[in-house]
């Protein structure tokens, strides 16, 4: 196991890195503002649930692309 757990040393990252982390948050950017903009039929609740899944699979992506 890492002792960098917490990853409290930043490390550059590559061009490819950096490329991949920007296409997660500008698709996930696309698909929150669909998701912020329900019809008058939505539950909001699903809405918001739906809005910090996406949070957090961004986050998980991210610390994907550099661990």
């Amino acid at each position: 196991m890492s002792n960098n757990v917490f990853r409290k040393e930043y490390r550059p990252l590559t061009d490819e890195e950096q490329a991949s982390v920007n296409r997660v948050k500008e698709t996930a950017q696309t698909l929150y503002a669909i998701i912020d903009s329900p019809s008058a039929a939505a539950d909001p609740r699903s809405l918001a649930v739906a809005k910090t899944k996406l949070e957090e699979a961004v986050m998980w992506a991210v610390k994907g692309f550099t661990a």
